[in-house]
């Protein structure tokens, strides 16, 4: 069964919009995402597909930007020793990561609150690949996911950044999906459906 979730976020301060939509299935979970924004008087779009197995785990994907009419694009994968490589180079600064996170976007929350395993409370670390728009540079940043209530997956969460110590309180549906970030995003629509298929083996 192939279940389809797709949701569209605003910035709060009305620079842009995020559009992502969900493939989900028992062994893999599939982002195809949108984000276009005005960044420092820029006109600027990125796409992203992203790909996780069925615990969202990261696997790999692919983000495009255009700006300033130049384009970029950059590959990554997270191998299976826990290794990445970033447009086919072996990137060792990022090897204690487990997840990516896609500067303004609310959706690269989902993964690691999805796998939120430290009871309420109590934070759990992270470490991700953080990447940068609309440039598309790579490094490593520290995080920390707190779960606010005992519901799986939890639907209060409090984010912080260790390196720069910002903290929001984040309120997310029971797929794991944002609804409010305040001061940053809101949820303006969303929508899911199952579909009776099944992949091509």
């Amino acid at each position: 069964m192939l279940r389809v979730h797709e949701s569209v976020w605003e910035w709060r301060d009305g620079r842009g919009l995020e559009h992502v939509r969900l493939e989900v299935e028992t062994d893999r979970i599939e982002a195809d995402g949108l984000i276009v924004a005005e960044l420092d008087g820029r006109a600027t779009r990125i796409r992203y597909r992203l790909h996780y197995d069925g615990g969202w785990a990261f696997g790999h994907g692919s983000l495009e930007a255009d700006f300033d009419a130049r384009s970029r694009r950059v590959e990554l994968a997270r191998e299976h020793d826990g290794g990445w490589v970033v447009d086919g180079i072996a990137r060792p600064d990022l090897g204690a990561c487990s997840d990516i996170d896609i500067m303004a976007s609310p959706f690269t929350n989902t993964p690691a609150i999805r796998k939120l395993a430290a009871p309420a409370g109590t934070p759990q670390p992270l470490r991700v690949a953080y990447i940068r728009i609309p440039d598309l540079t790579i490094e490593a940043f520290d995080q920390e996911y707190t779960r606010l209530d005992a519901l799986t997956p939890p639907q209060r969460v409090r984010y912080r950044s260790v390196d720069s110590g910002f903290e929001a309180e984040l309120t997310v549906d029971e797929h794991g999906l944002v609804i409010d970030y305040p001061g940053l995003w809101r949820r303006r629509g969303s929508r899911e459906s199952s579909l009776g298929l099944t992949r091509p083996t």
